[in-house]
C-alpha cells in the first residue's frame, strides 16, 4: 500500500468510524430516558450491570482474540498466507470451544444471579423483577457467546486495513438493534429485558455479516480444521494473557464499579451511577474506536521496520485524536448540567446535580487518555505487553482495594458512590500521564520526552476551551433543547477553529488544508 493509499484509507476509516459512533450515540441518547423512565432508575441499572459481567467475561477470551490479528497481519503481509491461514484456522476451532463452555457456565450464572445481586423482589415500574434480571442475563451472556465465535473473522478488516467496513456492519447492526426494539415494545411492551434481545438479533448479524466480509477481502487465508495448530494456539494465549490482564486491570478500574455500588450501596445509587455513565461511556468508545482505526496502519509500518515513519505517524494521529475530541469533551463537562436536566426531565435537580457530577468524574481520566490511547496500542503492535499489563493491573487492584476498604469501613452514606467514579478516574489519568508516554517513546528507541508535546498541546486547547465554553454557559440561557443545540453548536464550531492553530504546526496545518482542498477539488 502506497503512502498515497494509506493516507486515503486512514481517512476513510476515520470518518467511517465516526459515522458509526454518531449512530451508536444517537440511538443510546434516545433510549436511555426512555428506558429509565418506562422501567426505572433501579431496574434500568441491572441492563449496565448485565453488560459489565459480560466485561467480565472477556478476561478469559481476550487471551486467545486479542493478539490474533496482529500474528494473522504479520504473517500475511511477510508474505506467510499458508502461516496466516493455520493461525485463522487455529483461533476459530479454539474460540468454538469455548463458546461452548462460556455457554454453560453463562447458563449456571443466570440461575444463581439473584444469589449473587442484590436484586428487589419488584420496584414501582417492574413487577417480579427478579425473573426479569435472570431473562435479561442470560440473553446478555448468549450475545456474549456468539461474539465469542464472531471475533476472529473481524480479524479480516483488520489485515486489511479496511476498517470503514467495520463501521458501516456496525451501522447496520445498530439499526437492526434499533428496529427489532421498536418491534418488540409495540408487539410486548417495554420489559427490561427488550433491549437485550434487541442486542441479540444484533449479534447475529455481526456473526453472519463478519464471515461474509471475511470471505470477501481475506479470501486467500483458508480455513481447514486440517489447518489447526495446537502450538500456534498456545502461541497466541502466550502472548494474549498480557492482554487478557490487561482486560483484568480495566475491569478493576472501572468494571466493577456498578457492581461495587449495587452489592454496598443498593440498587438505587447504581441506576444513578449506570444513567451518569452513559455519556461517558460513548465517550470511551469514540477513543477507543478511532484509536484502533491507526493500529492496522501502525502495524503494516512496524513489520516493515519502517521505525522513524511509524513515530511520525503516532505523533500526527495523536494529534488528530486530541483535536476530535476535545471540543466535544470539554463541551460536555460544561453544558452537562443542562443536557441532564433536557435529558432526564423526571429527575430532581439534586439527581441532576449528582448525575452531572458523577459524569464529570468519570469523564476526568479522558482529559489524559484521549491523547495517549494511540500510544498504548503499541503495546500490542510490539508485542510488549508484560510491563505496561503489570503497572495497569497494580492501578486497578490499589483502585478496587481503596474503595471497598473505604465504603466497608467508613460511613461514606451515598457519597460513596462519588468515591467509586472518581478513585479510579483519577489513578487511570496518572497513569496515562505519567507512563504511557515514556514507556512508548522506550519502545521504539525514542527520547522519553518524544511523545509529550502533542499531550502538551491538547492540555492547552483543553483549558482556553473550559473557560470559553463556561462564559458561554453562564452568559446564554439554555432552557430547551433548540437552545442547547444552537449554543453548543455555535461553541462546537468556534471551539474546532480556535484549537487548530494551538494542536497543530504550520507544516501540519497547510499539509491538512492541502488535503481538504484536493478532496474538493477530487469531488
Amino acid at each position: 500500500m502506497s503512502e498515497k493509499s494509506s493516507g486515503k484509507q486512514m481517512s476513510i476509516n476515520v470518518i467511517a468510524s465516526l459515522i458509526s459512533f454518531a449512530v451508536t450515540t444517537g440511538i443510546n441518547f434516545f433510549l436511555t430516558p426512555f428506558l429509565t423512565k418506562e422501567l426505572g432508575t433501579e431496574a434500568y441499572g441491572f441492563i449496565g450491570l448485565a453488560n459489565n459481567f459480560v466485561q467480565y467475561a472477556t478476561v478469559i477470551t481476550s487471551a486467545l482474540n486479542s493478539m490474533s490479528g496482529r500474528f494473522i497481519s504479520l504473517a500475511y503481509h511477510r508474505g506467510d498466507k499458508e502461516k496466516a491461514s493455520k493461525l485463522f484456522s487455529s483461533v476459530l476451532v479454539a474460540d468454538l470451544i469455548i463458546a461452548a463452555v462460556m455457554l454453560v457456565v453463562a447458563s449456571l450464572l443466570t440461575f444463581y444471579i439473584d444469589k449473587i445481586l442484590v436484586i428487589p423482589e419488584s420496584t414501582a415500574t417492574v413487577a417480579d423483577l427478579v425473573t426479569n434480571v435472570k431473562i435479561t442475563f442470560g440473553i446478555t451472556f448468549l450475545t456474549f457467546v456468539i461474539s465469542v465465535i464472531t471475533a476472529i473473522f473481524t480479524t479480516a478488516t483488520y489485515v486489511k486495513n479496511r476498517i470503514d467496513i467495520n463501521s458501516v456492519r456496525d451501522i447496520i447492526s445498530n439499526l437492526i438493534k434499533i428496529a427489532v426494539l421498536f418491534l418488540l415494545i409495540g408487539v410486548f411492551g417495554v420489559k427490561l429485558y427488550t433491549l437485550a434481545t434487541a442486542m441479540l438479533a444484533s449479534g447475529v448479524f455481526l456473526l453472519l455479516a463478519n464471515i461474509s466480509v471475511k470471505k470477501r477481502i481475506l479470501p486467500d487465508v483458508e480455513i481447514s480444521l486440517k489447518k489447526f495448530r495446537f502450538d500456534l494456539v498456545k502461541t497466541l494465549i502466550a502472548a494474549g494473557i498480557w492482554m487478557s490482564l490487561a482486560q483484568l486491570s480495566n475491569t478493576f478500574l472501572s468494571g466493577l464499579d456498578l457492581l461495587i455500588c449495587n452489592l454496598t450501596l443498593g440498587a438505587t445509587l447504581m441506576g444513578m451511577l449506570s444513567i451518569a455513565k452513559t455519556i461517558p461511556h460513548s465517550i470511551s468508545l469514540l477513543i477507543t474506536t478511532l484509536a484502533s482505526v491507526f493500529t492496522p496502519h501502525y502495524t503494516i509500518l512496524y513489520a516493515k521496520n519502517k521505525i522513524g515513519e511509524l513515530v511520525k505517524e503516532i505523533k500526527f494521529t495523536s494529534k488528530i485524536l486530541s483535536f476530535i475530541l476535545t471540543v466535544p469533551l470539554t463541551g460536555f463537562m460544561a453544558f452537562g448540567y443542562s443536557f441532564f436536566t433536557l435529558w432526564q426531565p423526571e429527575k430532581t435537580p439534586d439527581e441532576i446535580m449528582m448525575i452531572q457530577i458523577l459524569s464529570i468524574l468519570t469523564c476526568i481520566q479522558y482529559l489524559f487518555t484521549a491523547h495517549t490511547q494511540c500510544l498504548t496500542m503499541l503495546n500490542s503492535v510490539c508485542n510488549k505487553m508484560k510491563i505496561p499489563v503489570l503497572v495497569a493491573l497494580i492501578v486497578g487492584v490499589v483502585s478496587t482495594g481503596s474503595v471497598l476498604l473505604i465504603l466497608n469501613f467508613t460511613d461514606t452514606g451515598s457519597f460513596g458512590v462519588y468515591l467509586i467514579a472518581g478513585i479510579s478516574s483519577l489513578l487511570m489519568s496518572l497513569r496515562a500521564i505519567l507512563f504511557i508516554p515514556i514507556y512508548s517513546a522506550h519502545l521504539l528507541k525514542q527520547k522519553k520526552t518524544t511523545f509529550y508535546p502533542p499531550i502538551i498541546r491538547g492540555w492547552i486547547a483543553f483549558f482556553v476551551l473550559i473557560v470559553i465554553f463556561s462564559i458561554a454557559n453562564a452568559v446564554f440561557t439554555v432552557n430547551s433543547w433548540l437552545s442547547f443545540i444552537l449554543v453548543c453548536g455555535i461553541c462546537g464550531v468556534l471551539g474546532y477553529v480556535i484549537i487548530i492553530p494551538i494542536m497543530f504546526n504550520k507544516s501540519e496545518i497547510k499539509q491538512l488544508t492541502s488535503k481538504i482542498k484536493k478532496k474538493l477539488i477530487n469531488h
